[in-house]
């Protein structure tokens, strides 16, 4: 593979990248990543692997495809991630694209802490907070405006992409909104994506669950054949509910929303001035 066009998905976090990867990856003239998170650019491990290998991540074929995709939401984590990431990307001559998905932060955050929690990784930022608080690490992963800033500074902003999750999921403006990302990423915006079908829903990080059980389980593709999606996606919500309580983490409480609230409120300003997002949707102070 030449590298020469490569589209990523930089975040959020349970944005709703999952989701994007797989609607995009449809797309004949996009040759999607063997793995989709590759976090080469992050990972030193990966990074030293060095441009070969990264190459060959992708099943290229120069007769139809005209940009690579992968989705690394973990660059826009924080802004050391993202300096990194971009620091790394400048040496590669070839031309990125970036898409950066925006979910409501205190979704986001709220979503991020029962994950985190779960997996473990979250304790000593649980061990952090107070009843009117988050600290400031958790606030600077949803400071969109401040990440977007830095990918716009060092690849311009005709190449990076702000769009808000709620626009994906929402059925009366997803296709619209896929068109847009093909204009975007210069391929064929009359495709027709199928955008039924939920990616990595809710919970389905957890391993004590009876979706991760029917996942791993040889029946799961020959059940997934014989229902509809509006079923499937029902199901599955259901099914990847835990039957383990004791990992559970407690709402965010009111004192912490507002503190959240008031912590990004000229970035949300900003997202609208600056980035042309309505975050219509998002609970917010206006």
């Amino acid at each position: 593979m030449k590298l020469n066009k490569t589209a990523i998905i930089i975040g959020t976090q349970k944005g709703g990248t999952t989701s994007l990867f797989n609607y995009l990856s449809q797309h004949p003239q996009i040759s999607e990543s063997k793995v989709k998170e590759t976090n080469f650019f992050l990972k030193d491990s990966q990074w030293d692997r060095g441009l070969e290998y990264y190459k060959n991540l992708w099943e290229w074929d120069s007769q139809k495809h005209l940009t690579a995709l992968e989705a690394s939401p973990n660059y826009t984590n924080s802004l050391k991630n993202a300096s990194k990431v971009i620091q790394r990307i400048q040496t590669i001559d070839a031309t990125f694209k970036f898409i950066y998905i925006l979910r409501d932060p205190i979704k986001k955050i709220e979503s991020m802490r029962k994950q985190g929690v779960y997996q473990g990784w979250y304790a000593r930022r649980l061990e952090k907070e107070t009843p009117d608080s988050v600290p400031l690490e958790v606030i600077e992963c949803v400071s969109y405006a401040k990440i977007a800033d830095k990918f716009v500074k060092a690849f311009s902003k005709e190449n990076v992409l702000l769009i808000e999750m709620s626009a994906l999921i929402n059925k009366a403006s997803s296709s619209q909104l896929m068109s847009k990302i093909c204009q975007f990423l210069e391929i064929d915006s009359s495709f027709e994506f199928e955008l039924e079908k939920v990616h990595n829903s809710q919970g389905s990080y957890r391993k004590d669950t009876l979706w991760n059980y029917f996942q791993r389980s040889k029946y799961l593709s020959f059940l997934k054949n014989i229902f509809s999606d509006p079923i499937k996606n029902n199901a599955r919500r259901i099914l990847s509910r835990s039957w383990k309580n004791k990992e559970e983490v407690l709402p965010l409480t009111e004192g912490q929303k507002d503190f959240i609230q008031a912590a990004l409120q000229d970035e949300m300003l900003r997202l609208r001035s600056e980035y042309g997002l309505a975050l219509a949707n998002w609970n917010i102070r206006r």
